[in-house]
């Protein structure tokens, strides 16, 4: 049944209380990434569930792909593919990036920053230096990589000469330092090992690396002291917890000083001996090393040096870091709205450098609402709103590591309360560090935690009857355990109460607590506690259940006296007004101990049992006074409490008996008692080994008895006394005296000096016995005096006597003695014999001789005789004197041992080496070194290299020489200026000699020097140097220009002219002048002459240089305005001062802005006043000399009338005279002296309605037997609306007038027919108009006579019609006469057929459809019958488009083309204005709008030495024209011009220096450079810059190979294309020579100089034929290229330099500027043959097979337009295919015109003469209608449409572009305009016309799409024109991204 319950309560817990929901886990890819270009990388980030993945940037933008380079994967990962060098980008391989998480409901979680870190994996350079280091000293090797290279280090191991590792096999005394490098401890002459190389790995790659030449280990023995010189330069170390560290504290000192080693604590220094890292720590010399570093040990280590010449000190500081990681408390929030929220930020590590918040992806800013505490661990949410939601992060992070946590906030949108709500404080999951050796916050593992609650329950209240679950989560380690208690007490052995427990995946404890039935009894405090061996954790809070107050009974309360007694009144039941506490029936408290709090607890303090034990009551009552009491009995309880008790110490001796007494004062019965020695139990029996007896004496005594004790028995007795209240214990120490006894006996000792011998001497005994050690007086023993412990002999704590390297005299007898004062003491003789051997007692010396002199040697061995010595060369060959005469060997015997003197008479360099004495005798042996170094003064210095040039410096080095043996004390750097002999006392700079660099100072600018090298020790000085030639870089001028001239030129130009500044002034070659000009307003009084850096001046840059005066023109101004101009002369360095600021005016112009707020208000019928405003200030230009106002009325479309201009002086007028009810268009312009400027916008005015005049014309004819027919024409001008017409007849009978009738009729009614009453009468009519002002003229009088017959007459009239082409006309022929007439139709005579065009209706109306030019002349129409015949004639005028200009382009500029046009013909309407269309190769059609009245323009902003087609169309009021010929046309300007090899470069060991500014620019500025290079043995090139500024002068490729083969390439790029450059280039080998250059002989080298001439004179000869064969074949090649290099970009290979050219040449600076000049750009001769095609596909498919008139009807074929664009002899047609290869269908022709978006306009459709005019659009879609038939409707066969679609598409076919990994492309340019053009232009060697483009003020409009693009390839049935780029290579020149496609 219980389990039953169980089961039914879980259930019903888990329904109320669901598992907390946990926050997104993220797996993502660590801080930072490292890899290598050769794999790449993925990174990849997810989390569980449904989640959008994005890829941020460090400033939150998103990530895009980059072709090649990055890409976003379809599964969200961000892949980095491998990559060449070359393409490598810092932006991409270098950057940060992070992912972003989002979640539903707009949740997002970002992760940690991810940095990006890609190496090329390229091989290193690696080197070990030389050290030189004082005997006894340390020396410290360095293992040097590139600097680049560092921070990839990963382990670096040492090897001496013969590959012996060094770690691994040579002892102790070398050690890793934490940078790698090697320490050797105490190093002496004569060492085995003394090279070393080194072995570093590239953690990244994993490749390994090792140094090509040994390091040097030098040793010296100074002959005076030596202050000491700290030789390792002292830095802070920054290590991890847990890893070791190494300081070394390595000088330069003699005598060897000592070490002493201090930490900084709270500014005062602690030796390291005395502080808490000792045990881990150990010193040895000067090398400090600390294991298991630990956060406390940061701080400062200084190291003590000091001898007899001096101290020193070196300071180190240590950082410990520690891996972040980051937890936030509570982990889940839950509230309601308007809540205040506070989270807190636990962060953990070192160092803590930035906190932050994230919440939902973006940063938390602090606001007023949203706290941030200073410090970032705190923030407090004021009044949450429902975007307060989401999930927060907490971010920390150093320079090195980043961890963050995260929580998740929920607002509850229901108001109900959640009674199972809990709180949730969870670890972050995120929370890691992002060190693999990193342990997680939460405790894993074998460490303990106290338990945390990460889950409990809250405060609640209900009603009796439903079921409760209350439910604590805690975590730590071991897992805890839960117990549950009520009110302090167990929960009730009740079956409705029952507790469960379970571990969760995440090692978290749950523990439930389920209460069925809940009655009112139940309630109360409910407390859950988490406890296990490292602690416990507590939760309690209220469950109140609604009823009346109730008291559960209460247990007895046990106390200990003394102690706090704390009962906690269960009560029940809810509310609860008061609980309270009493005692025999007295409220509590009574005294000051007792304490009584409001939730019913009772507290008394320090109980006593006489006063606070019996019956205590609480009672409960609530507001209605319903009362509760229960009863606790409380008893106190006391602990025994022992008599002290005596110490047993210095009484008993073994033997004695021994007895403790253990008595109790006071404590509660029953006592018990036990004993224990030194904390163990203590076996009570008589027989047991120990023989201790305890007894029990009564109820309050017991005691321990010892019958025979020992002195095992010495120990702490203990005596422990317990009851039910504690227990009481008492500690007794027991001491036995006993006597010495040996333990370890001496014995006589015999053993060889020079030995470390030990005589055993060890007793035992209590009190522990002291050792005392004599020697015997003489050599018989009797009479002994103590022993001096000195030098090598000391006592160990044993009582044992050491000897160390024991010398003869320590012999003698010896007495060992042992004493406590217990009895007589120990005491034995021996006898200790030192055997002598061969020694000597100085291993190694050092003797210096100078070279030539004779050198003494001397060694003194000592030992017992006989004693033997010999001598050994360095090279371990026996001396002596018989074998070389120059040794002479001496010996000499003394006391103790003998000397031996080897001397040399005359010594050479050979000679240095270490000498081996050897002495041996029957002992033993000895050696003893002597380091021979014989000295000499020093080599020249050599590979002298100049690392730096400045104006006023020289920085210069060279590589170290050979020393002569003797240490360099300085280097002596001569120089002199360059034509001057060398002075006896040159001018000179002194450097240390263990510094190889020194700087010249004080110099001239732009001044050649001549520099040698001197080294000297202290024997003398070196012969000097080489020469070396260096010439100082330039300054800025000093000087301004002289006398600058200023003077206008137009209306937006001035001309300025100066002088060069004062030649002494220039500081170097003048390349250029910078002009500055500002526009002065009327408020400027004061002109700055700070020059045209300053923020106002805008600038021009002039080059040339010379002495002549310059010139230049300053265009692009401002009209009528007046300018302050300066000038600035500028070098190679930079600009100099400005000139004085000189002002001019331009010249005035016409306005360019029109008159503002034109108006126009009609004053009558015949007049209107016009107003408006004068025109803006900056737009008038000059000043106003009046206004001209013009005024047309506004007619039809074809109408022609001449407008009329006024001129006047004011700002109004009235214009009279005009016609009635006429609609003018009216416009004003200003004018200056210099013309009319920019008229006004038209505006519209309508003169007022007047009577309109008569109707144009009346016929009266008899249209049958009795009625008449009146016709007429509307008023030629109505003058108004007209609103009808009157109509009068008069009747005439027998000559007499019967009256005069009207009729009205409506103003839509031009004809009436009346009868013929009476039938003979005369009947006559007129007719007349009227408006609403009244009735106008009648027309004359018609009259019809009496008639029996109707003749054929027409009612029509004969008139003019005009009318657009393309429109639909009706010419109506209305007849009448009987019998019906019959209708003949006739056109300039002859008669008119019907055709589909021109029909004839039944009614006898001509209707014409689609008008054509050809339509235009006279039409009649005859009618006829039996009794008479009439005609009317139409005369008919058709207006088309105008006929196609005639374009051609008179001059070129190297920005700019100057185009002339002429007319061919109007159409019939007046030209509008003009479109030109122009195209630059490889671009977009563009187009551009020019006005009427004009037949020039110049076309500006065009690209340098670029080909260019063009055409132009003109419109009028019916249309555009068509297009005229496609003109080819170039600007000036070619591609770079390369230089030769020698003004190119310049080189040393490993860096090649390329001189840019030697490249010509060929007149078009250059944009960028791209410098590669590549081993002449290798095939792959290497990008050192694919983006090298043309601004920068000089331009350095490090990180090169000694004596290696090398191939530059160099790619300038301008707007006319590349150039293409080849050098090859050897670099110089380490002894400053290029490879294959002779070395200087060696002295005494013998016959090997021989073998090197029989080795370099073939070499030489066959590199001879090499080099012939070589320049036969490019000779070859050259003239089979022909003459298309002119076109192609040039391409060489310069020639390497001659050792006396890079050795000798002359200043590179001067070089350049003596020889600079403008390169001409070569002659282009272009062949536009009729036969041939144009590069680019034309924007239109066309073919042609004659030119006639361009609207005659044979100019049109096959419903194909055959207009003016390509001189083909054939026909094609070609597709502009999509790129996906999904195109089906076929395009007509004429949609190749233009696009807009991807709409074609259809040709037929009926909106297109509705368009405005002057619209792109409009001016698109009359071009389209140029290309349909004008005889479509002429005959039968022309007018199916289908032949508008050609069959010969099919030959299309698309070829997709492959773009190379370095496309040859001219320039990387978008579809864009050509405008974007600009950047990068320093050089130009043509004019530009930009001003007088500027002036014609013209609308330059672009069109969106353009014309069929290049890009789109086509293949032809053709041959490539001759010099133009094949097919693929226009197709790699595509820029990405400008495919088109069609629309389906």
């Amino acid at each position: 049944m219980k389990l039953c319950t169980y089961l039914l309560l879980s259930f019903l817990a888990v329904r109320a209380t669901p598992e907390p929901r946990r926050s997104p886990v993220i797996i993502e890819p660590p801080h930072h990434v490292e890899f290598t270009n050769d794999t790449g990388t993925t990174l990849t980030c997810s989390t569980k569930g449904q989640f959008q993945l994005d890829w941020l940037l460090s400033d939150n933008s998103p990530v895009t792909s980059l072709v090649g380079l990055r890409r976003v994967l379809a599964n969200g990962s961000l892949e980095l593919p491998p990559f060449s060098a070359e393409h490598y980008r810092r932006d991409v391989h270098a950057a940060t990036y992070r992912c972003r998480l989002r979640m539903s409901g707009g949740f997002a979680v970002l992760s940690k920053n991810i940095h990006m870190h890609a190496v090329l994996n390229i091989p290193w350079e690696v080197h070990v230096a030389d050290e030189y280091v004082m005997a006894g000293n340390a020396a410290v090797l360095r293992c040097i990589v590139p600097s680049h290279c560092a921070e990839r280090v990963g382990d670096t191991d040492w090897f001496t000469d013969d590959d012996t590792s060094v770690f691994k096999y040579l002892g102790s005394k070398y050690f890793r330092l934490d940078d790698g490098s090697l320490y050797i401890s105490a190093v002496k002459p004569g060492e085995r090992y003394t090279a070393f190389r080194c072995r570093v790995r590239d953690r990244v790659t994993g490749s390994l690396y090792s140094s090509q030449y040994y390091g040097h280990v030098i040793v010296t023995e100074p002959k005076g002291g030596v202050r000491p010189r700290i030789a390792v330069e002292p830095r802070s170390r920054r290590v991890s917890v847990g890893h070791d560290v190494r300081l070394p504290c390595a000088a330069h000192a003699w005598p060897v000083p000592s070490y002493r080693w201090f930490r900084e604590h709270h500014e005062q220094l602690v030796p390291i001996e005395k502080t808490s890292l000792w045990p881990r720590a150990s010193v040895l010399g000067g090398l400090l090393s600390i294991q298991r570093l630990q956060r406390e040990d940061a701080g400062r280590f200084i190291c003590w040096l000091n001898n007899t010449a001096g101290g020193e000190s070196a300071h180190f500081t240590i950082i410990v870091t520690e891996p972040i990681s980051v937890r936030i408390k509570p982990e889940l929030m839950r509230t309601k709205s308007s809540a205040d929220v506070s989270f807190d930020c636990k962060v953990s590590g070192h160092p803590i450098e930035v906190v932050y918040w994230i919440h939902d992806g973006k940063v938390l800013k602090d606001t007023e609402r949203v706290r941030i505490s200073d410090d970032g661990h705190r923030l407090h949410i004021k009044n949450s709103q429902q975007n307060d939601q989401g999930i927060y992060q907490c971010f920390a992070s150093n320079t090195r590591d980043q961890a963050y946590g995260v929580t998740e906030y929920i607002i509850d949108a229901s108001d109900s309360r959640d009674r199972n709500l809990g709180n949730r404080s969870r670890r972050a999951p995120l929370a890691r560090s992002t060190h693999a050796h990193d342990s997680d916050w939460n405790f894993t593992g074998n460490r303990e935690s106290k338990p945390e609650l990460v889950y409990w329950f809250s405060e609640q209240t209900l009603q009796p009857g439903p079921s409760v679950s209350l439910k604590c989560v805690a975590m730590g380690h071991p897992p805890p355990q839960f117990t549950w208690l009520l009110d302090g007490f167990p929960i009730p052995t009740n079956s409705r109460f029952v507790v469960g427990q379970h571990v969760t995946l995440q090692d978290d404890v749950v523990s439930h607590l389920n209460v069925s039935r809940m009655t009112e009894q139940d309630g109360g405090e409910y407390a859950c506690v988490a406890s296990n061996s490292a602690g416990k954790a507590v939760h309690a809070a209220r469950v109140n259940v609604y009823g009346l107050p109730y008291i559960r009974e209460m247990p007895k309360v046990t106390a200990v006296a003394g102690s706090d007694l704390n009962i906690k009144c269960p009560v029940a039941g809810y509310p609860i007004e008061s609980v309270s506490w009493e005692r025999d029936g007295q409220n509590l408290p009574l005294n000051r101990r007792q304490k009584v709090f409001p939730n019913g607890t009772l507290i008394v303090e320090q109980t006593q049992r006489g006063e606070d034990a019996g019956t205590y009551t609480c009672q409960a009552a609530n507001r209605q006074r319903h009362v509760a009491r229960r009863d606790v009995e409380v008893q106190i309880l006391v602990r025994p409490k022992i008599l002290p008790i005596q110490p047993l110490t210095n009484l008993l001796r073994e033997g004695m008996r021994a007895a403790i007494s253990c008595q109790i004062l006071e404590g509660d019965l029953p006592i018990a008692f036990r004993w224990e020695k030194n904390g163990q139990p203590v076996t009570s029996s008589p027989y047991a080994p120990s023989g201790i007896i305890t007894r029990r004496m009564d109820e309050y005594s017991a005691s321990l008895v010892i019958e025979h004790i020992t002195s095992l028995h010495s120990g702490n007795y203990t005596c422990i006394a317990s009851n039910v209240a504690g227990s009481e214990r008492f500690t007794v120490p027991l001491t036995v005296n006993v006597p010495p006894r040996w333990r370890l006996e001496p014995t006589d000792v015999a053993v060889a000096a020079g030995q470390d011998v030990t005589l055993q001497c060890q007793a035992d005994g209590y009190p522990k016995p002291n050792i005392t050690w004599k020697k015997a007086v003489g050599n018989t023993p009797g009479e002994y005096k103590d022993f001096m412990f000195e030098g090598s002999s000391r006592v160990l704590e044993n009582g044992s006597l050491v000897f160390e390297r024991v010398a003869k005299d320590s012999e003698g007898h010896y007495l060992c003695e042992a004493r406590n004062d217990i009895g007589a003491g120990l005491s034995k003789l021996i006898f200790f014999k030192v055997n002598a051997p061969a020694r000597f007692p100085m291993k190694s010396k050092t003797v210096q001789v100078t070279a030539g002199e004779a050198a003494h040697l001397q060694c003194a061995a000592s030992g017992d005789a006989p004693l033997e010595v010999s001598w050994r060369s360095p090279h371990h060959h026996t001396i002596a004197h018989h074998l070389d005469q120059r040794y002479t060997i001496r010996e000499q015997v003394l006391d103790d041992g003998l000397v031996s003197e080897l001397s040399i008479l005359q010594t050479y360099r050979q000679d240095t080496g270490a000498l081996t004495c050897r002495a041996s005798n029957a002992y033993g042996q000895d050696e003893m070194l002597i380091h021979l170094v014989v000295q000499e003064v020093p080599e020249m210095p050599k590979n002298i290299r100049i690392i730096d040039q400045q104006s006023r410096s020289i920085q210069i080095s060279w590589t170290q020489p050979y020393a002569g043996n003797s240490p360099i004390i300085n280097y002596i750097v001569q120089y002199k200026e360059a034509p001057e002999p060398w002075p006896t006392t040159p001018q000179k700079v002194i450097v240390p000699g263990s510094v190889t660099s020194a700087s010249v100072q004080n110099l001239q600018p732009a001044t050649s020097y001549h520099l040698r090298i001197i080294a000297e020790n202290r024997l003398g000085q070196s012969e000097p140097s080489q020469l070396v030639q260096v010439t100082t870089t330039e300054e800025v001028p000093s000087g301004p220009p002289l006398d600058v001239r200023v003077e206008a030129k137009s209306s937006t130009e001035l001309t300025v002219s100066w002088d060069p500044p004062q030649r002494d002034l220039w500081n170097g070659n003048i390349l250029g002048y910078y002009v500055g000009f500002q526009e002065l307003n009327s408020n400027s009084t004061a002109l700055s002459a700070s020059g045209p850096g300053g923020a106002s001046y805008t600038v021009r840059t002039v080059e040339g240089a010379g002495t002549a005066r310059a010139r230049t023109s300053l265009s692009g101004l401002q009209k009528h305005a007046a300018y302050a101009v300066v000038v600035q002369a500028y070098n190679s360095r930079g600009a100099g001062p400005a000139s004085p600021p000189t002002t001019a005016t331009t010249m005035e112009d016409v306005p360019s802005l029109p008159p503002g707020s034109l108006q126009c208000t009609a004053l009558s019928s015949q007049s209107v006043r016009v107003t408006w405003e004068p025109p803006p200030t900056r737009g008038r230009n000059g000043v106003l000399q009046g206004y001209r106002v013009t005024y047309a009325p506004v007619t039809d479309w074809y109408g022609s009338e001449d407008a009329v201009t006024k001129q006047i002086s004011g700002l109004h007028t009235t214009l009279s005279g005009l016609r009635r009810y006429t609609n003018y268009s009216v416009t004003v312009c200003a004018f200056t002296a210099a013309g009319d400027g920019v008229r006004a916008a038209p505006v519209y005015c309508h003169t007022e309605e007047d009577v309109p005049s008569a109707p144009a014309d009346i016929k009266a004819v008899v249209s049958s037997r009795n009625k008449i027919l009146v016709s007429w024409l509307p008023p030629a001008s109505p003058n108004g609306v007209l609103v009808g017409y009157t109509l009068y007849m008069s009747v005439i009978e027998d000559g007499r007038e019967e009256g005069t009738h009207k009729r009205m009729l409506s103003p839509s009614t031009l004809s009436h027919e009346t009868a013929r009453s009476p039938p003979r009468a005369t009947h006559q009519f007129w007719v007349s108009a009227s408006t609403r002002l009244g009735e106008g003229d009648a027309t004359r009088v018609v009259t019809v006579l009496p008639s029996d017959t109707v003749p054929a007459r027409i009612t029509s009239f004969s008139r003019s019609i005009v009318t657009p082409w393309k429109e639909n006309i009706s010419l109506s022929c209305n007849k009448v006469g009987v019998p019906i007439p019959s209708t003949t139709w006739s056109m300039n005579g002859a008669i008119l057929e019907s055709t589909l065009r021109k029909n004839v209706t039944s009614d006898g109306t001509l209707v014409i459809s689609m008008t054509q030019y050809a339509d235009s002349g006279n039409y009649t129409c005859l009618v006829e019958n039996a009794h008479g015949r009439d005609e009317v004639m139409y005369g008919v005028e058709v207006k088309v488009p105008p006929q196609p200009p005639v374009l051609a382009v008179v001059d070129s500029y190297a920005d700019s083309l100057h185009l002339q046009w002429s007319d061919q013909g109007d159409g019939g309407s007046p030209i509008l204005g003009y479109v030109i269309n122009y195209k630059r190769e490889h671009g977009d059609w563009e187009e551009l709008q020019v006005e009427a009245g004009t037949s020039e323009h110049v076309l500006p902003n065009l690209w340098c030495g670029t080909r260019y087609q063009l055409y132009i169309t003109a419109f009028n009021r019916i249309g555009t024209g068509l297009p005229c010929d496609i003109v080819h046309a170039y600007t000036k300007g070619t591609v770079p011009v390369k230089p030769k090899h020698s003004q190119m470069i310049t080189l040393n060991t490993t860096t090649v220096t390329v001189w840019l500014d030697s490249w010509g620019d060929g007149g078009c500025g250059i944009l960028y450079f791209v410098i590669e290079y590549r081993e002449i043995s290798q095939s792959q090139w290497r990008l050192v810059s694919n983006s090298v500024q043309a601004t920068e002068r000089v331009f350095s490729v490090t990180g090169l190979s000694a004596a290696t083969h090398y191939q530059l390439r160099i790619t300038a790029h301008n707007n006319a294309g590349h150039a293409l450059a080849l050098y090859n280039f050897t670099t110089h080998s380490l002894t400053g020579m290029l490879e294959g250059e002779v070395s200087p002989a060696v002295p005494a080298a013998g016959p090997r100089s021989l073998g090197g001439a029989r080795v370099l004179l073939p070499a030489a000869l066959s590199l001879l034929v090499l080099a012939a064969l070589v320049a036969i074949v490019l000779l070859v090649r050259r003239n089979k290229a022909g003459p298309t290099e002119t076109v192609q970009p040039e391409t060489g290979v310069g020639e390497s330099p001659s050792v006396a050219q890079l050795q000798n040449k002359v200043n590179r600076d001067q070089q350049y500027l003596a020889t600079r000049a403008q390169h001409p750009a070569p002659q282009h001769h272009y062949k536009h043959a009729s036969n041939e095609y144009i590069e680019d596909i034309c924007p239109y498919a066309t073919f042609q097979l004659t030119k006639p008139s361009a609207y005659s009807e044979s100019s049109y074929s096959g419903n194909v337009y055959s207009g003016p664009y390509h001189s083909v002899r054939g026909s094609f047609v070609y597709h502009d295919l999509k790129q996906n290869d999904k195109y089906k269908g076929k395009e007509p022709e004429y949609t190749k015109v233009r696009r807009k978006g991807n709409r074609l306009r259809d040709p037929h459709s009926e909106s297109q003469e509705s368009d405005n005019l002057g619209s792109t659009d409009s001016e698109v879609k009359k071009i389209l209608t140029l290309h349909l038939p004008i005889t479509e409707y002429e005959d039968d066969a022309s007018d199916d449409a289908s032949a508008l679609h050609s069959d010969s598409e099919s030959g299309a076919r698309l070829r997709p572009a492959h773009p190379t990994a370095y496309p040859s492309v001219e320039r990387e340019e978008s579809s864009s305009s050509s405008e974007n053009s600009g950047g990068g232009v320093v050089r130009k060697a043509f004019p530009s016309r930009k001003g007088k483009a500027g002036a014609l003020g013209k609308r330059h409009v672009r069109s969106s799409s353009g014309y069929s693009s290049h890009n789109d390839e086509t293949t032809f049935r053709r041959h490539r024109v001759r010099g133009a780029p094949p097919p693929q290579a226009r197709a790699a020149r595509r820029p990405q991204g400008d495919a088109r496609s069609l629309p389906d």
